[in-house]
């Protein structure tokens, strides 16, 4: 059958259920078939100031913080950023809004077209037609998200100005390898040869300064070529050629607002101080401790899945139940995909929380709520009462129902689990 036969022009969703079927495998890592088709639409350099930012967590806060920057500063800013939590269309903003179904629909149509017999991933096919969308928009800067890892990733097809790596933790261990100097060295073949490069994590392992001195890459670090701190418990200065201060915290973390103001002074960009620290405080994004309003208690939601971006999301509860009093209790619903570390996530995690709701995930490497609780029961400090439920609505009702209005109710543990709070 032919594309014209298959898909109607504004059907988004059936372009979706396409993709998903075109490729045996929902993730298979190499720059091989996706760069084949690139070049085929002139997609390996665009005509825009390209950063692609990478890391095991923080590269969507990262991106925000940019896209904040620069879009306040009069730049037309592009950012594709994966996966989505509601809408497919969320994968890619200009100058902060979505596209519409059908321009992604053309875009689907034309990389159909030109692929002819490469066989493309769901995330290959998605980034070659957001790709071709951004270069249409004609953007003074792109951001541009990995997907996992860095050196084999999609993206990484494209010639980029300026490389990042945010934070290196243990995830995707089938794929990048299972200690920090693999997956460091993974994440850090998104830098370029004599181009400016950043790191943001506080240990940067020994991997990514050798591939970066390997290349000749201008690598800058955190603690090094610019550093943060803290001057009270809700404000903060930065510290590079130039400092900025003081600086509101935010509920996004202030590693990763330095990280993108080293990314802004590596770029050179003639932007004025306060500005930067009003764009700093103003950005936000979908999903990383995002309050949600209208309930009787103080409610979150945050994409949290693995030890790293568990811990952080402990720290900034400490915070929130410093302001409310000892009698907070934190009621978690979590619902995590089978191929993460769960057991070390909730370890992360377990002193902060007073009580547990695991929830099963109906989706691809979605958890059951018992093999979730089975992998608690592995994790330190697991005293809590848990109450298993089938899905994340009826657990996250009960919540509600159970905490008092000085409480705090968390939904965290996968993009699926905060998807289903904001269908609600």
């Amino acid at each position: 059958m032919t594309t014209n036969t298959l898909f109607t022009a504004n059907n988004l969703d059936t372009w979706l259920a396409h993709l998903e079927q075109l490729h045996p495998n929902a993730i298979e890592l190499g720059l091989g078939r996706i760069t084949t088709v690139g070049e085929r639409l002139n997609l390996i350099e665009l005509d825009a100031t390209v950063i692609t930012v990478a890391g095991t967590n923080g590269k969507g806060t990262t991106c925000a913080f940019l896209e904040q920057i620069l879009v306040d500063a009069g730049y037309k800013v592009g950012v594709y950023s994966s996966p989505h939590i509601h809408r497919y269309n969320e994968r890619l903003r200009i100058n902060f809004k979505e596209l519409s179904d059908q321009r992604h629909c053309d875009a689907f149509a034309m990389i159909e077209e030109t692929r002819k017999d490469v066989s493309l991933s769901y995330f290959e096919y998605a980034t070659l037609g957001c790709l071709y969308l951004l270069q249409q928009e004609k953007c003074d800067f792109i951001l541009l998200e990995v997907g996992l890892g860095g050196r084999l990733d999609a993206t990484n097809m494209v010639e980029s100005d300026l490389s990042v790596v945010t934070t290196i933790g243990i995830d995707h261990i089938d794929w990048l390898g299972s200690d920090r100097e693999k997956i460091g060295f993974e994440k850090a073949g998104v830098f370029r040869a004599n181009k400016p490069a950043i790191c943001g994590d506080l240990d940067v392992p020994d991997s990514v300064i050798e591939h970066a001195n390997n290349i000749s890459a201008q690598l800058k670090l955190v603690n090094k070529d610019y550093r943060y701190e803290r001057i009270e418990q809700d404000q903060w200065r930065w510290i590079g050629q130039k400092t900025l201060s003081p600086i509101k915290q935010t509920l996004m973390p202030i590693q990763n607002a330095a990280t993108a103001l080293a990314v802004i002074e590596s770029l050179d960009l003639d932007i004025n101080a306060q500005r930067l620290i009003d764009s700093i405080e103003q950005a936000s994004l979908a999903g990383r401790l995002q309050p949600m309003t209208g309930y009787p208690c103080d409610v979150y939601i945050d994409v949290a899945h693995n030890p790293q971006s568990a811990e952080y999301l402990a720290s900034q509860l400490q915070r929130i139940k410093t302001t409310k009093g000892e009698s907070c209790k934190v009621h978690a619903v979590v619902g995590m995909l089978s191929d993460k570390d769960m057991t070390a996530t909730l370890s992360a995690i377990n002193h902060k929380i007073s009580d547990y709701r695991f929830v099963s995930l109906d989706c691809y490497r979605g958890a059951s709520a018992d093999l979730l609780f089975e992998a608690y029961q592995k994790s330190e400090n697991n005293s809590h009462n848990v109450v298993k439920f089938l899905n994340v609505e009826s657990a996250f009702e009960d919540a509600i129902k159970d905490a008092d209005t000085s409480d705090i109710v968390i939904v965290f543990g996968s993009f699926h689990t905060v998807s289903d709070i904001l269908k609600k």
